[in-house]
């Protein structure tokens, strides 16, 4: 059934109106996700260059821990040493190496992403990674343990090279009591592994781009609407 050209008069600038606003709502969004990711980060930053916190047995609230300054005094646990696979450091594959920190006094650890490490030639091959003996220091920034991760299939996993590290299956795989957070490893210790976290970018920057994006869009679709109303 065709369309009346009286219908179709004021069916396109209907369209037109309804594409423009869909785009200035999509503007309005990333503008909000910027204002909010923004002020975070910079929360986050100005929490990692204060005064670290000392991390103890005691400390369960996830959300007063994460991305914060911090440190740990106790022992490695290198036997429970756990490797996070498909990591890429300059065009090199390898691991991520994760070693459980028992606090000093008590039996709960604090896992902690010690940096990383080249891949064996063998995949079969398990890195070796030393340890210092004895009670030490580590000092770091704590983040999250992974949230979400996009698995066609939800692996469980085995040995010692790890997909994912969620926090309910290292808990559940490794038997250990363990903070809800993990350590990044910073400065030097001798044992070779490549701790270059890198600076993260602020991620308001990349949502003021959409933002630009969509109102070019936006910008577009009234042009062609103008054009369309001269031709008439």
């Amino acid at each position: 059934m065709s369309i009346s050209p009286l219908r179709r008069a004021y069916l396109r600038p209907l369209l037109i109106i309804l594409l423009v606003l869909v785009c200035l709502g999509m503007a309005r969004l990333q503008l909000w996700r910027a204002e909010t990711r923004g002020a975070r980060f910079e929360r986050e930053q100005a929490a990692l260059v204060s005064t670290p916190i000392a991390l103890s047995a005691q400390q369960r609230q996830r959300d007063e821990l994460i991305d914060r300054a911090a440190t740990a005094r106790g022992q490695w646990l290198p036997e429970k040493t756990i490797f996070l696979d498909n990591k890429i450091y300059r065009s090199r594959p390898g691991y991520q190496v994760l070693t459980p920190l028992q606090l000093s006094g008590s039996k709960v650890v604090v896992l902690v992403n010690r940096g990383w490490i080249a891949a064996p030639r063998l995949r079969s091959d398990i890195p070796l990674v030393s340890s210092a003996k004895g009670e030490i220091e580590v000092a770091g920034v704590t983040r999250s343990f992974e949230l979400k991760t996009f698995e066609l299939q939800k692996t469980v996993p085995q040995g010692a090279i790890w997909q994912h590290v969620r926090e309910a299956d290292y808990r559940q795989l490794s038997g250990l009591d363990a903070l809800p957070i993990v350590l990044l490893q910073t400065g030097e210790d001798g044992d070779g592994l490549i701790r270059d976290w890198g600076t993260p970018d602020n991620p308001a920057t990349r949502h003021y781009g959409y933002v630009a994006m969509w109102l070019v869009f936006a910008l577009m679709a009234t042009g062609y609407g103008v054009l369309a109303w001269r031709k008439k």
